[in-house]
């Protein structure tokens, strides 16, 4: 025997969230909102897909509600990565925020079932306040290429985003993509 003892987890302890199974867990929350929605995204739906003993959500998780914040934050890191890396090699400027709400739209189509339960569950108090950052965020990136086009470039980046999220929405309910309003949007951009 070597001298290094295994640390255990006692009980209310957590594992950090970098862990494979909280990614595990969380994974199969995408995959249960996916398929079923919200009403259906339970911890013991998301243990029963993850292969997982309920109590390991525990180990994670405080709560459902957390899980869902920690859901919320990945689809969003991802698709803001991605529209970060779609846009990256446009210069400042209209069009590259014209290609950003554009890869927003692609993105939120690419995940409907994820997308669709995060916009039911802003109605959860620290889901909204979430969607806030998140809406803010995006309007100070798109604001960045808007200044010299508008004299007002935060606050008209404010109103893409609002739109830009209400197209997402309608596309939503549709269940494709709707270019007539897309293209409106593009319209909205000053150029």
């Amino acid at each position: 025997m070597s001298g290094t003892r295994v640390r255990r987890r006692g009980p209310g302890s957590r594992a950090d969230e970098h862990h494979p199974t909280r990614r595990e867990l969380v994974n199969a929350a995408a995959i249960v909102a996916e398929r079923d929605g919200l009403a259906a995204l339970s911890v013991d739906s998301v243990t029963r897909t993850a292969g997982h003993a309920k109590g390991t959500f525990y180990v994670h998780f405080a709560d459902r509600s957390e899980l869902l914040i920690d859901l919320h934050r990945r689809f969003h890191e991802e698709l803001f990565q991605r529209i970060r890396e779609s846009s990256a090699a446009i210069p400042a400027g209209p069009e590259r925020a014209r290609m950003m709400i554009t890869s927003f739209l692609d993105g939120c189509r690419q995940q409907v079932g994820v997308r669709s339960m995060l916009l039911q569950a802003r109605g959860l108090p620290e889901i909204a306040d979430l969607a806030r950052q998140r809406n803010a965020e995006a309007a100070r990136e798109v604001a960045s290429n808007l200044s010299g086009a508008t004299p007002t470039p935060l606050e008209t980046s404010q109103l893409l985003v609002g739109a830009t999220v209400e197209i997402a929405l309608q596309e939503l309910h549709a269940g494709k993509r709707l270019p007539r309003l897309r293209s409106a949007l593009m319209y909205m951009v000053p150029d």
